[in-house]
């Protein structure tokens, strides 16, 4: 067992994830990268590539399957005790009885790794701990999603809902729609409807993607752009720790995750709305929207940048 905590100072707890990713990669590591900290996780590798990122951050690829309504639950139920009393990967088994495709699920799996490693390098790490063994995680992606491309994938994540104005932090902010955002009998589309019914003052980014089983990325880059809409505004925050405070502080010294905005959160009684924009920043970005083919270039992504 190697264990790599945070230095104190400037490159901190998002230095140590990375160099403990690489370093499981570069050993080739089958087993578990067990990462605490809020909101911590476990990254399951094989042979040194991810097959699996958990954490309760993001929502996990049975969420994404079963509340996006890819599969059905009776037919979920059927094929995990199916593969539990054959002692086989379910993946296969999901494939066998038709409930979805070789491809769609490969892609699902590296859109859920791909989001939970976007959540985990925005968070506070306090710990990385491998622990080689055999990989053990109900579907694993096969082939593994190299390690580096996972992280940029994540920076790039950061940088596209940086660069958007305004901010909407997907942990934290609380959102609500906006007065007189909802006329009767007017459908928006783009999934939107769906979001405005979620949106009730209680629920953050990460709450909506969990109800809705998508990304927390795509839930929090729709959101954004209905923000931009002056469709929803921010009712209330979620309390940031000291411990959360500090880390967000060593991240943008070390300039490993630059928060957009001056970092002063406006009070919750005074909800911050923008003008709507004539077109919405990045609207081609492929995880913007829930249709699956836009997903299909994630599909063994080739190294070298070919």
């Amino acid at each position: 067992m190697s264990t790599l905590e945070p230095a104190d100072g400037a490159g901190g707890p998002p230095y140590s994830l990375r160099e403990a990713l690489r370093d499981c990669a570069a050993k080739a590591l089958s087993g578990v990268l067990e990462v605490t900290g809020e909101p911590g996780g476990t990254i399951h590798f094989s042979g040194g590539g991810v097959a699996a990122v958990e954490t309760p951050g993001a929502p996990g690829p049975e969420v994404i399957l079963l509340r996006s309504g890819r599969i059905p639950e009776p037919g979920w139920a059927a094929a995990f005790a199916a593969a539990a009393a054959a002692g086989t990967a379910l993946g296969p088994e999901l494939i066998a009885r038709g409930l979805i495709g070789a491809g769609e699920l490969e892609a699902v799996l590296r859109i859920a790794a791909a989001d939970a490693m976007f959540v985990l390098s925005g968070g506070q790490v306090a710990q990385c701990r491998a622990e080689p063994g055999t990989p053990d995680c109900q579907l694993a992606l096969e082939p593994p999603a190299e390690a580096g491309w996972l992280l940029a994938e994540a920076s790039r994540r950061t940088r596209v809902l940086a660069s958007m104005p305004g901010r909407v932090e997907h942990d934290r902010d609380r959102m609500a729609p906006a007065p007189g955002a909802v006329q009767p009998d007017v459908v928006l589309g783009q999934g939107w409807d769906e979001i405005l019914a979620l949106a009730n003052g209680r629920r953050t980014p990460r709450d909506m993607a969990f109800a809705l089983g998508r990304g927390v990325y795509a839930t929090t880059l729709q959101l954004m752009h209905m923000y931009g809409a002056g469709l929803l505004v921010t009712v209330s925050h979620r309390v940031v720790t000291p411990a959360e405070r500090a880390h967000a502080e060593r991240a943008q010294a070390a300039g490993a995750v630059a928060p957009s905005g001056n970092g002063q959160d406006p009070p919750a009684s005074l909800p911050r709305r923008r003008r709507a924009r004539a077109q919405h920043l990045r609207d081609s970005d492929p995880d913007s929207g829930p249709d699956l083919p836009s997903w299909l270039r994630l599909l063994r992504p080739r190294s070298g940048g070919n």
